[in-house]
């Protein structure tokens, strides 16, 4: 894996000058978020949850239907270009390093991020902070390496290559290294939103969203701060 492709300026210049092919209100990404958010929800009661921080928000894929949930949600990317396409009110999005969360500690009760760490030089850094930013949850969704498709996606796309060390052990670990107690930790998804073609989509979203190793495109993690467990 090239160090090069992980550096804030090759992902900032690929991501400044590209986004998502699909918008947030495509019907296979309106699924596709759907189906994460029913799985949250099966963890997190998403009515106690106030406020929400979505890292890496890009062109609002997450961002719309988690505010359709919780009553505050904002967000952050590198990409001026993806936030001017991100749907929710401009003032509640921001330009932020996701490596160095300009945030207050405990300012949201969940923090999340739908597939960045893999973007990222330091993705365990990003996951400290996003547990210093949170006062409850933490919720990530990255590409599962053992999935054939993910892994040719990761091996061909230099802006995708993080992708190759992505595995429910590695996410459980920078999780812990955090300091977060985990709920849940599941390979889930099999309906990539860019790419799912019309026909595809009428098979395939008849599955189970939770998958086996080989087959999930995702690995999901729910934790929860420590000190929430400990009563604190």
């Amino acid at each position: 894996m090239k160090s090069q492709y992980l550096s804030k300026d090759y992902q900032k210049q690929f991501w400044g000058a590209n986004k998502n092919a699909r918008g947030f209100d495509h019907p296979v990404v309106e699924f596709f978020a759907r189906q994460r958010l029913d799985y949250v929800k099966r963890y997190i009661d998403l009515t106690t949850v106030s406020s929400a921080f979505d890292v890496g928000c890009g062109d609002g894929f997450a961002t719309y239907y988690f505010s359709k949930n919780v009553p505050r949600v904002e967000g952050g990317d590198i990409s001026e270009l993806m936030l001017e396409h991100n749907p929710i009110d401009s003032r509640s999005l921001k330009v932020i390093d996701a490596e160095d969360l300009d945030l207050p500690d405990g300012a949201y009760d969940l923090v999340y991020l739908w597939e960045v760490l893999h973007h990222l030089k330091d993705p365990a850094r990003t996951v400290r902070e996003m547990a210093r930013v949170s006062k409850r949850y933490v919720v990530i969704f990255e590409p599962n390496r053992a999935n054939i498709l993910q892994f040719a996606f990761g091996l061909l796309n230099p802006q995708e290559r993080g992708t190759l060390r992505s595995s429910k052990a590695y996410l459980q670990a920078l999780a812990r290294q955090a300091d977060l107690q985990i709920i849940a930790c599941d390979y889930c998804g099999k309906i990539p939103p860019n790419k799912t073609p019309a026909w595809l989509f009428n098979v395939v979203k008849r599955l189970p969203f939770e998958s086996s190793r080989v087959t999930g495109i995702s690995v999901a993690v729910i934790a929860q701060k420590a000190d929430r467990q400990a009563g604190a």
